[in-house]
């Protein structure tokens, strides 16, 4: 590997299977990645030269990646994260694709009508935040050379804090495509959340339109990765808050998304928890919907399962469980 694995670089298994990995922290044998496309024996939208792909995962969201997934691939009991994670063995993994070097490949040769479209992109958040070098990757299809130039969406990856927060101070300057009723309805069934909130915290680097396309942004960290292995995580049950995050965290932006709480306000359930709230610190969230709404920050109802941090004795509530989905929005 030409570096170690970050969130959202893309692997091929033996049997042609397209899986995105999830973080940056990873067993020694293996990734902790979704299957997100498999190989077709009919045409679809998605195929490179004379294979076509199809889609395992329908819609988002942690139910759904295990509804639609766990029966096509691996999912394995983690013991560091108390959970059950889809994972692939590092000897079944074929081929590794690194988002920074194939957007590097499209500086130097881009073939369609998306790939310009995140060339542009590339100009304007230059010329709105300066240099931003080797920070940018693309992911997804565009990544495996398997996107739909007509369909399919740009998924262009941001490396780093520092320019992640750049892009953040910038975003306004970039057309932002709401999503419609339609799609807050099916969000609100995935989620159950209502429209009105949904559509309050949906993040505003979500289909962005670029020289007639969407683009999408997903910020990955690329600081020193932690050890697997140098936090575990004990979970106890589920518990609801309300507390003040700070906010401008770019950790907020990265997946999972980890945000510091400043301040435990109430105990909303269990009302009889027998904890210093002092001593429940980190909001850790896997659902990347909410991911926007810790980065602003200020008075949040949080939802999830309380986990305990080892050797630290501190506490974190984990969002987007498979046993407590959970949510964060605003109050």
């Amino acid at each position: 590997m030409l570096r170690p694995p970050r969130d959202h670089d893309i692997v091929e298994d033996l049997l042609g299977g397209i899986l995105v990995v999830i973080g940056n922290t990873h067993p020694p044998n293996g990734l902790i990645a979704y299957l997100k496309y498999v190989r077709s024996s009919g045409k679809t939208l998605w195929r490179h030269g004379n294979t076509y792909y199809e889609r395992v995962l329908k819609s988002y969201g942690v139910r759904n990646l295990h509804k639609y997934v766990s029966m096509l691939q691996e999912f394995t009991f983690d013991p560091v994260l108390n959970a059950y994670v889809p994972f692939i063995k590092s000897a079944r993994i074929r081929n590794y694709y690194y988002p920074e070097l194939r957007f590097q490949e499209l500086l130097s040769r881009a073939e369609d009508e998306l790939e310009l479209a995140v060339l542009e992109f590339a100009d304007m958040f230059r010329s709105y935040a300066g240099s931003v070098g080797s920070s940018l990757g693309v992911t997804g299809s565009l990544l495996t050379k398997t996107h739909n130039a007509k369909v399919s969406d740009a998924d262009v990856v941001i490396y780093g804090c520092k320019c992640s927060k750049e892009f953040m101070e910038s975003v306004e300057n970039f057309t932002s495509l709401r999503p419609d009723y339609k799609a807050l309805i099916r969000q609100s069934k995935t989620y159950g959340l209502p429209v009105e909130v949904l559509s309050k915290i949906y993040p505003p680097y979500k289909k962005l339109l670029v020289r007639g396309r969407v683009v999408n942004v997903i910020f990955v960290n690329d600081a020193q990765h932690l050890r697997y292995g140098s936090e575990v995580y004990i979970t106890l049950h589920p518990v609801e808050l309300l507390v003040e995050v700070l906010g401008n965290d770019c950790n907020s932006l990265f997946y999972p998304s980890t945000s510091h709480i400043y301040k435990v306000i109430d105990v909303l359930h269990p009302k009889n928890i027998n904890l210093k709230r002092e001593l429940i610190t980190t909001i850790v969230s896997y659902e990347g919907l909410f991911s926007y709404q810790l980065y602003i920050g200020g008075s949040l109802r949080v939802r999830g399962l309380l986990q305990k941090v080892l050797p630290a004795n501190e506490y974190r509530v984990l969002v987007g469980g498979i046993e407590e989905p959970g949510y964060v929005i605003p109050v």
